[in-house]
């Protein structure tokens, strides 16, 4: 980890500053039971779902962070928090990707209102085609940013193994908190994710599924175009799914009840919103179906869509 992963994000940690957790949401509930307790916890809007409720759980209060083109915006909001979390290099669920300004931005503003960022570096163990910007902790001067990762999936999913990287002192109480739960993940895990990474063949699986990840995203891309031409989709380089925005009037969560029942599974978007309204937006993953496959299912979206509008 310290001498093959984090380098790759321009990350550099010493021993006592890494600790393994089970999972990146394992390593958010830990700093949530360390930290959180209390506090008031930004969260980007829309965002990571799962965080909110792990946040939720332990914070006064969740603020709602303004998203945009850019990713998170350092406004007014970001100054009322203790602590907020972010997904800059893939934003979760939009797939925005923070240019290097607004990362000195908000690095800079949470210096001035001393909000501690806990940044999840969310699908950068994706490959991806162009290099990517270096992780927000990269540029951290004065141990500010709390970094979260995990190797779920470019390794193998259900071996559940993350990471976080914080100053020691904190290092020290998370693994204290976290002989409550468990001693430590199962060593066996590790030490072959260690030797996998280690003899070079994460570098290699890399390099071999990032054409046909590739191919994938543009099948995508082009089908949605054709088949669903009054939505709109992004997908940043590398990312590993499309945030796709429905006409006027689309409920994403009754789409996605009627596409289920044929075989088509996307991901409804109002989770990722703080409210309970109903949304067009919706997300499609492309890195576990087969090329073949991608055109009928969003044909079928294409059909089914009609059905799904409530004005």
């Amino acid at each position: 980890m310290q001498k093959h992963i984090l380098p790759r994000r321009g990350v550099w940690a010493n021993p006592d500053e890494i600790m393994v957790t089970m999972g990146a949401q394992n390593a958010l509930y830990l700093l949530a039971d360390l930290l959180m307790q209390g506090a008031r916890v930004g969260l980007e809007e829309p965002g990571y779902n799962d965080a909110r409720h792990i946040f939720g759980m332990r914070a006064r209060e969740v603020v709602p962070l303004a998203v945009d083109g850019s990713g998170l915006c350092p406004d007014d909001a970001l100054a009322q928090c203790d602590y907020a979390f972010i997904t800059p290099s893939y934003q979760c669920p939009t797939t925005v990707t923070m240019p290097l300004e607004r990362r000195e931005t908000l690095l800079r503003e949470a210096r001035r209102h001393d909000v501690v960022l806990i940044e999840d570096d969310y699908d950068t163990e994706n490959p991806a085609l162009t290099q990517p910007i270096p992780a927000l902790k990269s540029l951290d001067r004065d141990g500010r940013v709390i970094y979260v990762g995990s190797l779920s999936k470019s390794f193998v999913p259900g071996i559940r193994l993350g990471y976080i990287v914080a100053p020691a002192a904190v290092i020290r109480q998370a693994r204290a908190l976290r002989r409550f739960m468990l001693r430590h993940p199962p060593a066996n895990n590790q030490r072959a994710t260690a030797l996998f990474i280690s003899l070079g063949h994460h570098d290699a699986l890399l390099r071999r599924v990032a054409p046909i990840f590739q191919r994938r995203a543009e099948i995508l891309r082009d089908m949605l175009a054709r088949h669903l031409p009054q939505a709109r989709a992004h997908n940043s380089p590398g990312a590993s799914s499309f945030w796709v925005e429905g006409p006027p009037g689309l409920d994403a969560r009754k789409l996605a009840a009627i596409a289920l029942t044929h075989g088509v599974i996307i991901e409804p978007g109002d989770v990722f919103f703080s409210t309970d309204a109903p949304s067009p937006h919706f997300r499609m993953g492309y890195t576990a179906i087969a090329e073949e496959r991608i055109e009928e299912g969003v044909k079928l979206l294409g059909q089914l869509i009609g059905q799904a509008m409530v004005r």
